[in-house]
């Protein structure tokens, strides 16, 4: 999946959540309670031990998974209009889409960060932020080198290095009150902001180079190339006279869609002729409820797609496998028996799968009994 114009229109919605997610958050931590006072412990985990953790698993489910991340878990929910549920899925389908998401992933964090750099500017010029700790478990003198070791990569910057003497002055407590100076509490800023600098900004940075470095090496193969032109239009022109090639059997185990409500019986019949085996099913079009159909509209699999062959193509069945793949078998039946094809109504199925190239016209023989 290599970005362009349409897929980095499906960023907006990504970074704005992104950036509303780091507002609130960011708001409700860096606020404090009634006395302003902060919890730095909170912000560690927050601007450092999030990021450093989700760009690890990111990273790893991108090499080794799914690529399961805040971008791919954010198109999976429901709230997104059937304009955006498709784009996401016609994304997933294609050959770098793991990357794709990962990218925006970065792209979010990144926006996240934004948004948490702004409230923090943002209440330390307008209000009395007073940054302390608490803790049961630590005292000064075991966190002290937890932050030291954090603090490394800024060690140019001396006034963000943690101390253990501010450490010891801003460790708060509920039953006593503090006596250290009022600007102690203060001083823990600008730790907080290189931080974020270093941990949220930088690392993310580097990962969205990776990926722009990813993608212009993928992009330098014309084959990369054709596969996104194909994969993304939405109706080729196609030659009236042109015709797709018919397959006469499958190269993979499948998941059954039995679209025409096709009887049990004429289902196996059409099975014991086939290579593979069915995997799972699933149901869609006009006979299915709802939720029946966004399940199907969300696989990824390959699919064994069974339609009436004597029925024109209609736009619903076109607008269904522009979001699927796998093979599509047009059948005819009677009440004794499956017929094969009529010449004129298999052309007009294969001029019409010339525009879905994520597909294969399936036609079996021998499906009439002698």
């Amino acid at each position: 999946m290599i970005p362009g114009k349409k897929q980095t229109q499906l960023s907006a919605p990504l970074l704005i959540s992104g950036f509303l997610l780091g507002l609130v958050l960011s708001w409700g931590l860096i606020s404090g309670d009634a006395q302003g006072r902060v919890n730095i412990l909170l912000l560690i985990v927050i601007y450092i031990f999030l990021p450093i953790f989700s760009l690890l698993l990111s990273t790893i489910s991108l090499l080794f998974g799914k690529s399961w991340n805040f971008a791919k878990l954010t198109s999976l929910l429901p709230l997104w209009s059937k304009k955006y549920q498709k784009k996401f899925l016609r994304i997933t389908q294609q050959k770098y889409s793991k990357w794709y998401f990962f990218y925006q992933s970065q792209l979010s964090a990144l926006s996240f960060s934004m948004a948490s750099l702004l409230v923090l500017l943002t209440l330390l010029v307008s209000t009395d932020v007073n940054f302390v700790w608490r803790s049961t478990l630590l005292d000064a003198q075991q966190l002290f080198p937890v932050l030291g070791w954090l603090a490394t990569p800024w060690q140019f910057w001396s006034s963000a290095q943690p101390s253990l003497e501010l450490l010891q002055a801003t460790q708060d407590s509920r039953l006593f009150s503090q006596n250290a100076r009022a600007s102690n509490f203060g001083d823990w800023w600008t730790f907080i902001f290189a931080a974020q600098i270093f941990y949220a900004f930088l690392l993310r940075f580097v990962s969205i180079i990776v990926c722009l470095v990813f993608f212009k090496m993928v992009s330098k193969n014309p084959n990369n190339i054709q596969l996104m032109s194909s994969n993304n239009s939405k109706a080729l022109p196609i030659d009236e006279n042109e015709l797709a090639e018919v397959v006469n059997n499958i190269e993979s185990d499948y998941t059954l869609n039995n679209w025409c409500g096709l009887e049990n019986d004429r289902l196996k019949e059409i099975q014991t002729k086939l290579n593979y085996s069915q995997v799972s099913e699933i149901h869609a079009g006009p006979l299915v409820s709802h939720t029946e159909q966004m399940v199907a509209e969300r696989w990824q699999q390959t699919q064994l797609l069974i339609v009436k062959g004597w029925e024109p193509p209609l736009a619903e069945l076109a607008d269904f496998m522009q979001n699927g793949m796998g093979y599509l078998l047009p059948i005819d039946w009677n009440t004794q028996e499956l017929k094969n094809l009529q010449e004129s109504h298999l052309n007009e199925w294969r001029r019409f799968i010339l525009k879905l190239p994520q597909w294969k016209l399936l036609q079996i023989e021998n499906l009439t009994r002698d």
